[in-house]
């Protein structure tokens, strides 16, 4: 009982679930990672427009998420609004430009944040598209 519980646990981890399970009186929570590359995740993208991000070059990074993303019907791009936040960030200003991949639109919190998105190809494998030949140096 324990090893199918174990195997569910595992197989719901994969689908970036959170699972809460009652076993012998004892309550397991696990929250789990999703495994699957960003492309095939959450297909909203919201790049942060902080003033260090900005320094690091996010202007450059939205511009080529709207560009690559334009065609894609199940894709959102937009800048994040951080203004409830006290930094008015994600708040990893050093590692930026930053990225949040998959948050609900309705929630101000929430999502993953992607680290150094600079340059098409990155942002061109985040969004599972091919790199157009004009944009490949």
């Amino acid at each position: 009982r324990t090893m199918r519980l174990a195997l569910l646990l595992l197989a719901l981890g994969t689908l970036g679930c959170e699972v809460a399970a009652l076993t012998r009186g004892v309550a397991l929570s696990l929250a789990l990672t999703d495994a699957r590359p960003i492309a095939m995740q959450e297909r909203r993208f919201e790049v942060c427009r902080g003033r260090y991000c900005s320094k690091k070059g996010s202007k450059r990074t939205l511009a080529l998420f709207e560009q690559l993303g334009a065609e894609l019907p199940d894709v959102l791009v937009q800048a994040a609004d951080m203004s409830h936040t006290e930094h008015g960030c994600f708040d990893e200003c050093t590692m930026g430009p930053n990225v949040r991949v998959g948050c609900d639109p309705s929630l101000t919190e929430g999502g993953r944040i992607v680290n150094g998105v600079k340059g098409a190809a990155k942002v061109a494998d985040m969004l599972g598209v091919d790199l157009p030949e004009e944009m490949r140096s």
